[in-house]
């Protein structure tokens, strides 16, 4: 298996490159990440924290701090050591939880139970210039929050720009993203993105359409992209989701095994 540190590592880097304006500054014990036109914790965070104990993540946490306050960015991290989770009191460091997630995976893309949407959608690939313009917005409205069981409730500017410039490549040829919709009677009721490289792809964007959620579109447009990574000899899928809500169960059911718990702290 791809190292943990890897597995993070792609997530950030894939979404950094999409910006040209950003940078990434390399120390010994961790990553600092920053994007120039946004300045919220999204994409300005410190991750490949390789902290041991508490007196060495103090250690770094000065630096981090220094520096990102130094760029006029709160201090962001992004930790998935269960002992430093265990025993660092963040909240004594002027740190609140920004984002609690579960990262799972895929091992063997091909082993997946396809089961069919109780409705006869299509699912395309995005191709043209007006969907592409389109599809950002398509997965915003499938972040509706319904009820208090939805992780998620719309998106930020700057995740939305990241995905409207992930239509585009624009910046970043070193992961290659492919986007999908799932349509049922000319409706858009399904999103699901994959941004993949030689050894492993990364799903993003997996969403329902408020009015159609727990009828199986999930399941399809899962069984569509990973028999596309199957055909490019990629056999592992990584994704994250945020920790104890219903997704977690249903990817779990497909058989994504978890990876680790991923939480950013953020400058209070």
């Amino acid at each position: 298996m791809i190292s943990l540190e890897k597995i993070q590592d792609f997530n950030y880097e894939g979404q950094r490159l999409l910006f040209e304006k950003s940078k990434r500054l390399e120390y010994e014990r961790f990553t600092i990440m920053f994007i120039e036109e946004f300045e919220d914790d999204y994409l300005n965070l410190a991750i490949n924290i390789k902290s041991k104990n508490v007196k060495e993540f103090e250690e770094d946490f000065i630096k981090i701090k220094e520096i990102m306050n130094k760029n006029k960015r709160k201090a962001s991290i992004f930790i998935n050591n269960r002992e430093l989770l265990n025993t660092v009191d963040f909240k004594a460091k002027g740190l609140e939880i920004s984002d609690n997630t579960i990262w799972l995976i895929k091992e063997d893309v091909k082993e997946f139970i396809k089961i069919k949407s109780i409705f006869p959608i299509d699912i395309v690939k995005i191709e043209n210039k007006q969907e592409k313009q389109i599809y950002p917005y398509y997965v915003e409205k499938g972040f509706t929050k319904k009820d208090e069981k939805d992780p998620y409730d719309g998106l930020s500017k700057s995740v939305l720009e990241a995905i409207k410039r992930s239509c585009y490549n624009l910046a970043n040829n070193k992961f290659i993203t492919e986007h999908y919709i799932a349509k049922y009677r000319e409706e858009v009721v399904g999103t699901i993105t994959i941004m993949y490289e030689k050894e492993i792809a990364y799903i993003y964007n997996i969403t329902t359409n408020i009015k159609y959620r727990r009828r199986g579109i999930c399941n399809q447009l899962m069984a569509t992209v990973l028999e596309r990574l199957a055909n490019l000899n990629i056999n592992q899928a990584v994704l994250q989701t945020e920790k104890g809500f219903y997704p977690e169960k249903i990817y779990k059911n497909m058989g994504f095994k978890e990876l680790f718990q991923g939480i950013k702290y953020t400058e209070i």
